[in-house]
């Protein structure tokens, strides 16, 4: 049974770590001291968080998860982790005690690690929650001890005053408990803090060669006008576009093919379960010239190899890599959004045919809309309006189904209010910054797609993020019934779904970037128990 949190008001995202002693939002070096509370218990003080301290969402028990979203935390820590259920809501409250007290200074990079993430995702998604995560408060008992608390909060300065004064920690009634910590099982952590966490992992599930296309000799050159790049944050600007970074995980990486593994194995011989996984535009249309020399450039298809090779043989790879790599000098990436186009969808969606062995429908037997002067999150959260981004926004095309006139959407949105709407909206109504939303209504918790023209009963279900909103109006040509799931916000257990509606097709349409953030990872984590 979960165990709820109180709850309360608001939620500015607050993640700053106290290193031993050092003030949460404040740097060591400017000299500002914190005294964290001296000889507290850890169950008294996570009590007195967990009851005094207002969170903006309900808090649940996501224990289960833990592994996932501490995948670096040394072996045989045990953590209690309550989280909102819902990636948009940042707070937390988390009790780690380790095995031993020599792992204290790893179990920090970890949380350490953990927070970036949480910082980066809110940063992308959620920028109201950012400020909450950068005046987050943790607390540790010390050189000697055993134990790390982090509380991720709007009310952060009630939390921070309940770990610097030990007479505001109360004494934990007995008989309250919080629910069991896991033990920590199969985890994917490296132990040495001087090694590379993502050198180690263990416990790798059977895995098959992946199936990839042939690739084609001599892809289509990009060559930068400027022959340098500019850094905004977590992106940067190679003349008028906007690239977000990327940098691969190992330890992520392996357990997200260890979940979607999971899910394939549990519905070998019902469903067939693909993994589609999308490079980011600095994987396929970053200029070759400045590839070749940007420090620590990745290859995403060689990342894509890797990936694909850790999961199981009932799980079936769709590598879209070369697909996109061959249409590269096309318009298959926003300039001012991380996200891919309609154009750039369409080709994941034609190597998925090619895959599962039916015949796409082309771009030029659909509907086309056009809708220009598009200025997506990369220009405006992310890289402060810059000017060279502004004097070029983007054209937003979509394409309708084949057969559009049949087919009908509804989703549910997170009040469970069942909303019709077209697949592709009228991209007129939204504005400047907000036309991406014109796919698929969205990132709702789920989306029920009808098609009217294809009898034969056949269900698929898309487990996406905001990637895949855009390839929905080419997955339900083929389908009698699609529904999309976006596993940040639907809550519930995905096999069983599956075998509840029928379905025929489990497809992953994940982006690169998700599969390197160990948050993602424990939000899908949490479908696929």
């Amino acid at each position: 049974m979960k165990k709820k949190l109180l709850k309360t008001a608001a939620f500015l995202l607050a993640l700053c770590m106290i290193l031993p002693l050092a003030a949460c939002g404040q740097k060591e070096e400017e000299g500002t001291k914190q005294t964290q509370a001296q000889g507290v218990q850890a169950e008294d003080l996570f009590y007195t968080l967990m009851t005094t301290v207002k969170f903006d969402q309900t808090l649940t028990d996501q224990s289960f998860t833990a592994e996932y979203i501490y995948s670096t935390m040394p072996a045989g820590a045990q953590i209690i982790m309550y989280k909102y259920e819902e990636g948009s809501c940042k707070d937390e409250l988390t009790w780690i005690r380790l095995a031993q007290e020599s792992d204290m200074a790893a179990a920090i990079e970890a949380v350490n690690a953990h927070l970036e993430e949480v910082k980066y995702d809110a940063s992308r998604y959620y920028p109201s929650e950012l400020p909450k995560v950068e005046a987050a408060n943790y607390w540790n008992n010390g050189g000697s001890g055993k134990d790390i608390i982090l509380c991720i909060s709007n009310d952060y300065e009630t939390a921070g005053g309940i770990m610097t004064d030990s007479s505001k920690v109360l004494k934990k009634p007995a008989g309250v408990t919080y629910g069991e910590a896991p033990e920590a099982t199969d985890p994917v952590i490296n132990t040495d803090p001087n090694q590379n966490t993502d050198s180690q992992v263990t416990d790798p599930p059977e895995t098959q060669p992946p199936v990839t296309e042939p690739p084609v000799v001599g892809y289509p050159v990009i060559t930068s006008k400027s022959g340098t790049w500019r850094d905004c944050g977590n992106a940067m600007i190679v003349d008028d576009m906007a690239y977000e970074y990327y940098n691969y995980s190992e330890n992520s990486a392996k357990n997200y093919a260890k979940i979607v593994s999971r899910l394939g194995q549990q519905l070998q011989g019902e469903a067939d379960v693909y993994c589609l996984i999308i490079p980011t535009a600095v994987g396929v249309v970053f200029p070759d010239d400045l590839a070749a020399k940007y420090p620590g450039y990745e290859d995403q298809g060689a990342r894509l190899e890797e990936i694909y090779g850790m999961m199981d043989s009932s799980v079936i790879p769709v590598n879209i890599f070369d697909k996109m790599m061959q249409h590269r000098d096309e318009y298959l990436y926003y300039r001012t959004d991380w996200h891919w186009s309609g154009i750039g969808a369409y080709y994941g969606y034609e190597r998925f045919c090619e895959v599962k062995g039916i015949a796409p429908y082309t771009m030029d037997q659909r509907t086309e809309h056009i809708y220009e002067g598009y200025l997506g999150p990369l220009y405006s959260q992310t890289c402060n309006k810059d000017a060279a981004l502004a004097a070029n926004p983007d054209t937003v095309y979509a394409y309708e189904p084949y057969y559009e006139e049949y087919v009908t959407m509804v989703y549910t949105d997170t009040n469970g209010n069942r909303i019709s709407q077209e697949v592709i909206a009228d991209g007129d109504a939204y504005g400047t910054g907000l036309k991406y939303l014109i796919f698929a209504a969205g990132d709702q918790p789920i989306t029920e797609f009808t098609n009217s023209q294809v009898t034969d009963g056949s269900v698929a279900i898309v487990i996406k993020e905001s990637f895949g909103n855009a390839m929905m109006s080419y997955f339900v040509d083929h389908y009698s019934k699609v529904y999309e799931i976006d596993y940040r916000h639907w809550r519930g257990n995905l096999a069983e779904f599956a075998r509840e509606v029928g379905a025929d097709d489990i497809i992953f349409a994940n982006n690169i970037g998700m599969v390197r953030s160990s948050d993602r990872i424990g939000e899908l984590a949490r479908l696929i128990p």
